[in-house]
């Protein structure tokens, strides 16, 4: 009787963890394609602004309507969309939890060793979480989150002290770990 009851557990065990590998993957490939999908709407989106009228024009635009975009790609996707960042511009992108801070810092000291950034899910008891890092890897983003004076222009950091009295979200360079996007599927 023992022994059957091990085989059981050890036949339980076993299966319990293919779901759960099978149901990371499944969100891993989910959570990617929304980031893509949202990022995508989100560069277009900007890229337009900057086209139509320069970088002060593109700062207004995230600040009024980047929100609303990732809202809207929410609803759409059934799921929440946030950015979360260690040197956020907008205060609704701060980390909001000490696991969220701890996973942005290992994205960060990973980046800097030069080790590749992986996106991670977690399976909690009433959500999914998907974080995808961000890598600053166009240089047309250092026109707002470069170096002030050098890549930034003074009129350009003026809209941004402007709209984002509190910004953090300057000093970057090519390649650098900008953030991670997070997915929330809830169960």
């Amino acid at each position: 009787m023992m022994r059957f009851l091990a085989l059981f557990l050890i036949i339980f065990l076993i299966s319990s963890c293919g779901r759960e590998e099978s149901l990371k993957q499944e969100y891993l490939q989910k959570g990617g394609e929304i980031v893509n999908l949202s990022q995508s709407e989100l560069l277009k989106n900007v890229s337009h602004a900057m086209k139509t009228g320069g970088p002060g024009y593109a700062i207004d635009f995230c600040n009024l309507r980047a929100m609303e975009i990732k809202d809207s790609l929410s609803r759409l996707n059934n799921c929440q969309i946030q950015r979360i960042a260690l040197k956020y511009r907008n205060p609704l992108d701060k980390p909001q939890s000490k696991k969220e801070e701890d996973l942005l810092y290992q994205y960060q000291l990973a980046n800097q060793k030069g080790d590749s950034l992986k996106p991670k899910v977690y399976l909690l008891d009433d959500r999914i979480e998907y974080y995808q890092p961000i890598v600053i890897d166009n240089g047309a983003c250092l026109i707002c989150h470069g170096d002030p004076g050098t890549q930034i222009s003074d009129e350009t950091l003026v809209k941004i002290e402007a709209r984002y009295p509190n910004d953090l979200a300057l000093g970057f360079s090519l390649n650098d770990f900008r953030g991670a996007w997070k997915i929330t599927f809830m169960k």
